[in-house]
C-alpha cells in the first residue's frame, strides 16, 4: 500500500446514521508517563490529571480523553495500596515505603511492559490526531517493537462496528480470515510479537467454522463458539470487547478473572508499535483494517474467495494450492481503486 493519509471505509456511519467511531493504543518506550503527559497536552490541548505516577489522563481536549499508563494493570489501578488495605497492613507502612516499592516494580517492568496512550473512540474523520499524537512522541525519543529485542510493542485498533448483527461479525471475520496472510506480509509483524501469545491466529478448525456458508449461528451460539474455540484475547482480532458488549455474562462465564472491556468495537491488535520511525506512519496500519472492511462489503468477492478458501483448507493438498489462492487475493487487491 502506498496510502499517504488516512483511507475512508466503505461505512462511515453506523446503525443510528451517526459518524462510526475508532479507538487507537499506541505502546512505547523511552519517554517517561509524565513527559508524555507534557507533550500530549502541547499537542492535543486540555489538561493533566495525575491519577498515580503510573496513569495520567489528559481531560478536556479537543478529541476527548487520552490515557497514559505503564501497561501494568496492578500498578495503575494501585494495586499494593489496594492489597495492603485489603489484608489490614495499610497503616503498618509509611506511604513513601510502599511509593519505594512501587518504584522498584515498575523498574523492573519497563525492561518488557510498555508505556501505552489511548484515545478516546474519535469520530472518523478526526483520526488524524493519532498521528500527531505518533509524531509528537517520536520527536521526544519514544521507541518502538524493532529498538528492542523485548519489546512485542503493538499499535492496536478499535473500529466501531457498523452494525451489531450475526451477519456483519461474519463478513468481518471471513474477509480477515481471506486477507490475513496478505496483512502479515504488508504490515510484517515482529518476529518477537508472533512468537508471544498476543497476536495469535486464529486455528483453522475455527475458519473452517466461519467459512462455511452453511453455518447461520444465533448471537448465543455465535459467540459460544468463539469463546470455545478462542477464551483468550491473545488474536490478531480479538471479539472478545463487541462479545462482551452484546453479552456480558455469557463471555465472563467463559472468561471469569480476564479484564474485558466491553466496547461496540473490533479490537485489531496485529500491526506494530513503529512510533520511532520516521517513515512509518499510523494511518499504514488504519489502511491495512480499511481492506477487511472493503472485503466484507464486496459480497461477490467474499462469497468466492471464501469458498475457495476454505476448499483450500480443507483440502489435504493445501500446501501447493496456496501460492495460487494468494496470486487470487492479491488480483482482487489490485483491482482496488
Amino acid at each position: 500500500m502506498n496510502d499517504t493519509t488516512f483511507r475512508m471505509p466503505p461505512q462511515r456511519k453506523n446503525a443510528a446514521g451517526e459518524a462510526r467511531h475508532v479507538g487507537f493504543e499506541l505502546e512505547y518506550a523511552g519517554v517517561t508517563l509524565k513527559k508524555s503527559a507534557a507533550i500530549l497536552l502541547k499537542t492535543v490541548g486540555g489538561r493533566i490529571e495525575e491519577v498515580n505516577p503510573y496513569h495520567y489522563k489528559i481531560l478536556d481536549t479537543p478529541y476527548g480523553t487520552f490515557t497514559l499508563i505503564l501497561d501494568f494493570q496492578f500498578l495503575v489501578e494501585s494495586g499494593l495500596s489496594r492489597w495492603l488495605h485489603t489484608v489490614g497492613l495499610d497503616q503498618a507502612l509509611e506511604p513513601h515505603v510502599v511509593e519505594g516499592i512501587e518504584r522498584f516494580i515498575a523498574d523492573l517492568s519497563e525492561a518488557v511492559v510498555p508505556y501505552e496512550v489511548s484515545t478516546s473512540p474519535l469520530p472518523i474523520d478526526s483520526i488524524g490526531v493519532i498521528e500527531e499524537v505518533k509524531e509528537a512522541l517520536r520527536r521526544h525519543g519514544a521507541m518502538g517493537t524493532k529498538a528492542d529485542p523485548l519489546y512485542a510493542f503493538g499499535f492496536h485498533i478499535n473500529p466501531e462496528v457498523t452494525v451489531i448483527s450475526v451477519e456483519e461479525i461474519l463478513r468481518t471475520m471471513r474477509a480477515f480470515f481471506i486477507l490475513y496472510d496478505e496483512l502479515v506480509e504488508e504490515l510484517k509483524p515482529d518476529m518477537t510479537r508472533r512468537l508471544t501469545p498476543y497476536i495469535d491466529p486464529f486455528d483453522e478448525a475455527y475458519m473452517r467454522l466461519l467459512l462455511d456458508e452453511s453455518y447461520d449461528p444465533s448471537m448465543p451460539q455465535l459467540i459460544d463458539d468463539y469463546l470455545e474455540y478462542n477464551p483468550t484475547r491473545n488474536r490478531a482480532l480479538d471479539l472478545l470487547p463487541l462479545l462482551a458488549f452484546v453479552d456480558l455474562d455469557r463471555v465472563m462465564g467463559r472468561m471469569e478473572g480476564e479484564k474485558i472491556s466491553p466496547r461496540p468495537t473490533y479490537h485489531y491488535r496485529l500491526p506494530n508499535s513503529r512510533v520511532d520511525e520516521a517513515d512509518w506512519h499510523t494511518w499504514e496500519a488504519w489502511n491495512s483494517w480499511v481492506l477487511v472492511e472493503r472485503l466484507a462489503a464486496d459480497t461477490e468477492a467474499l462469497a468466492s474467495l471464501g469458498t475457495e478458501y476454505l476448499g483450500i483448507l480443507d483440502s489435504p493438498f493445501s500446501i501447493f494450492l496456496k501460492e495460487r489462492w494468494r496470486e487470487k487475493v492479491k488480483r482482487w487487491l489490485a483491482n482496488l481503486s
